[in-house]
């Protein structure tokens, strides 16, 4: 996940805080006052930029309602956003999330893409084939073990009591 701009982190958030998840977009570009505290200078190009990006990723979605663009946060991106919540949390619900794995080998592509996105997520390898982390990411990553279509071959538990794993993790 890289670094993303200040006016994307203020558009993903403001449509994420909308009743309806959406909004139109001349109105946030030109009264952005009406959404947050001030007046940030938004660049009317850097924002339909952003906005093609985000809706390439699937985040969201646009309509046109009466000539104007109307922009919506899918369940796509609300879930990313759970997903980015939950890495940056400060509290330990105590729980450590357990990842147990043997994808085949003729797999490989797939397990190095599953292993990418749990170092992503902030997992620690214990083993080659078991991770562990305190975030609280079990059920996006049991979405994301469905999309790949891994089930068989991947566990993911949720437990206070894993011996020793508190000295390993602890060390993220």
């Amino acid at each position: 996940m890289g670094k993303r701009s200040k006016t994307t982190d203020l558009l993903l958030s403001v449509l994420e805080k909308t009743i309806d998840s959406s909004i139109l977009l001349y109105d946030f570009a030109y009264n952005t006052h009406h959404y947050v505290n001030g007046e940030p200078n938004l660049d009317r190009y850097q924002l339909y930029h952003i906005v093609h990006r985000l809706k390439e990723k699937g985040w969201i979605e646009t309509s046109r309602n009466e000539g104007r663009i109307l922009v919506k946060l899918t369940g796509k991106g609300r879930n990313q956003l759970a997903i980015e919540k939950a890495l940056i949390q400060k509290k330990w619900d105590g729980n450590f999330r357990i990842v147990i794995f043997d994808i085949p080998e003729k797999h490989r592509k797939v397990r190095n893409v599953f292993r990418h996105r749990l170092k992503e997520w902030g997992f620690r390898a214990w083993q080659k084939s078991v991770w562990a982390s305190q975030k609280d990411l079990a059920e996006h990553l049991r979405n994301f073990i469905k999309e790949l279509g891994i089930e068989d071959w991947v566990l993911v538990l949720v437990s206070k009591d894993v011996g020793n794993a508190r000295k390993f993790v602890d060390r993220q």
